[in-house]
């Protein structure tokens, strides 16, 4: 049997960048040079470090219709699908700690070295959605996720001199409003990766 065809550039490690904004905010125009994926991230904040970067699970829910006439499902249905994407905020900085709480307020006093911020955290039902993105370390592939919402529980340790603080976030995509998309998730790919027809 013959060995496969190897493509290094389609063989990805290292991390990324994982930016944010309001829900509304433009996305950005994506094209290609030099096998690299450019676009201006206009009003989009990126969460910084991360603890181990991002991953992104998509699962379907499946259902099979069988008979008794057939050991073997006659069709399998879909019944549901969902979308998450999972990381750590090593920067636990006070926008980092909003975006993680979906939402609430930040007020500030002073300035410089009297610079104080006070944060409130949304009240149930005044939560806030956001579109999140992924830039990818080769510059060669961009997620965007237009709607997102923090599904996942914010356990932040304060323990250990070696014990490094986060922001643990699972983000759960939505369907986002037509107009700005019809998809849960966006994909575009330049270099190596970009193999489709």
């Amino acid at each position: 049997m013959a060995a496969p065809t190897i493509q290094p550039g389609q063989i990805k490690t290292g991390p990324g960048r994982i930016l944010y904004t309001p829900l509304g905010t433009a996305i950005p125009t994506f094209t290609a040079a030099a096998s690299k994926i450019t676009g201006t991230w206009t009003s989009w904040l990126e969460v910084g470090a991360t603890e181990e970067g991002l991953t992104y699970t998509e699962s379907t829910d499946t259902s099979d219709i069988t008979v008794a006439e057939s050991l073997y499902p006659v069709r399998t249905v879909t019944t549901g699908k969902s979308s998450r994407i999972a990381f750590t905020m090593s920067h636990v900085s006070d926008i980092n700690w909003k975006l993680a709480m979906n939402g609430g307020t930040i007020t500030t006093s002073g300035t410089g070295a009297t610079k104080l911020n006070t944060y409130v955290p949304p009240l149930v039902g005044q939560e806030i959605r956001v579109m999140l993105g992924f830039l990818s370390l080769d510059e060669d592939e961009v997620l965007i996720w237009p709607q997102v919402f923090n599904v996942g529980s914010v356990e932040t340790g304060r323990g250990a001199f070696d014990a490094k603080h986060g922001l643990p976030v699972e983000f759960a995509a939505e369907l986002p409003d037509p107009a700005v998309m019809t998809t849960p998730y966006k994909r575009w790919t330049s270099g190596s990766l970009a193999q489709g027809v």
